[in-house]
């Protein structure tokens, strides 16, 4: 039993040193010695009987891999990794991996259990490749903590493999707007409160919760530019609408505003003064944000993805009325693929395209979208429609 300065016991593996530090220690099941200094004694109370609670998990051959994923959740990525990325993680582990391995003692996990899983979910057909290759990044990070633990010797979830996707699949899901739905999506989406929030992810390239998470404080019309240094978030389990950090380190940015932009934003003080005013239940709380509700509440994704599929499907419906050819039909056929998933992403990639038709530069793009490296942004969002195609080529013809 270890005693402080004035010979009072502390407890097993506690003492005060000559310093006046409080130092706690314990003999691991290993073998090794852990100990730490503190300046209090509950802290150092406090950390020994954690560091001794982690100890006896990790070195638990029955854990499971359910057991595992608890402990890598909450002590190597809570406060790490941005909330929607550890929200990433969890619901992959949910609905995706629990099920197949989660009673599974973490030692007898093979390669084949992990690659099932990802074979499973290919051959349901109701996964996009996104989340198929999100739950092998799951998976992979999952068992990688467990080997730098030394709890396994290698990482069941190497070299996994993902089945080829269809190319026309592929294409549809990374499908922009050609300038034609371009404009015919923002005529019809003027009828919306939303209108505002879809046209300045056209002219800016922000992500649905960065757009959401938008405050006027973060725009600066003088200067030309907007700050994204924030992300909004929903979980019920939080109590509804939260702020989260942006994506990545790359995510939190400075944008510049188009003079279109400008307009944009200086419409929707307006429309928030005009709401503000009308409604009689307006919430105070979020009255920094850029776009509300009716009542002042902040925009979530599902508010944005049901406003925009009923856009289109007003688009779909007058065409179909006016249909005298082929066109309307094989307009309708391409949205319908292009937003069910993701729809405001879809404008994120429309904006990045008619970047990249308009001759902004590859690096550029990247900063203005907040992506790490300049392969992401290419790799991703940056695609030629056919319209830029057959402009290119008359500029060859001229050449010739």
């Amino acid at each position: 039993m270890g005693k402080d300065l004035k010979g009072k016991e502390l407890g097993m593996g506690l003492n005060q040193r000559k310093d006046g530090r409080y130092q706690a220690r314990f003999t691991s099941v290993n073998g090794k010695r852990k100990e730490k200094n503190f300046d209090k004694i509950t802290e150092a109370r406090n950390w020994l009987t954690e560091a001794k609670y982690k100890d006896s998990l990790l070195n638990n051959c029955n854990m499971t891999v359910d057991e595992w994923f608890d402990f890598w959740l909450n002590n190597y990525k809570e406060g790490i990794v941005a909330n929607n990325t550890k929200k990433n993680y969890s619901n992959r582990y949910k609905n995706n991996i629990k099920e197949y391995i989660g009673n599974i003692p973490l030692v007898d996990v093979k390669n084949i259990n992990c690659q099932q899983i990802l074979n499973k979910m290919f051959d349901d057909g109701k996964y996009s490749y996104g989340t198929m290759e999100l739950t092998m990044i799951t998976l992979h990070a999952l068992f990688k903590g467990a080997v730098e633990n030394g709890y396994i010797i290698r990482n069941p979830a190497d070299n996994l493999k993902l089945k080829k996707r269809n190319v026309d699949d592929d294409e549809n899901n990374r499908r922009v707007l050609t300038r034609d739905e371009q404009r015919d999506f923002i005529k019809y989406a003027k009828k919306s409160i939303y209108y505002n929030a879809f046209s300045l992810v056209l002219e800016t390239g922000l992500r649905c919760g960065e757009i959401g998470g938008l405050q006027w404080s973060d725009i600066d019309l003088d200067s030309g530019f907007l700050y994204v240094k924030r992300t909004l978030l929903q979980d019920s389990k939080k109590g509804g609408f939260y702020y989260g950090i942006p994506k990545s380190k790359s995510s939190k940015r400075k944008v510049p505003l188009t003079d279109e932009a400008k307009n944009i934003l200086l419409d929707q003080q307006k429309l928030q003064y005009k709401l503000k005013h009308q409604s009689s239940e307006w919430h105070n709380e979020w009255n920094d944000l850029v776009f509300s509700t009716i009542n002042g509440n902040p925009v979530g994704a599902s508010t944005f993805r049901i406003t925009m599929i009923r856009i289109v499907k007003n688009i779909n419906k007058d065409r179909e009325a006016d249909a005298l050819g082929g066109d309307s039909v094989r307009f309708q056929a391409d949205l319908k693929k292009c937003l069910p998933k993701k729809v405001m992403h879809s404008l994120r990639h429309t904006f990045a395209t008619r970047c990249i038709e308009k001759g902004v530069q590859p690096k550029t793009l990247q900063k203005i979208l907040g992506h790490s490296s300049i392969q992401v942004t290419m790799d991703l969002y940056v695609h030629v429609t056919d319209d830029h195609m057959s402009e290119e080529i008359k500029k060859m013809n001229v050449a010739i």
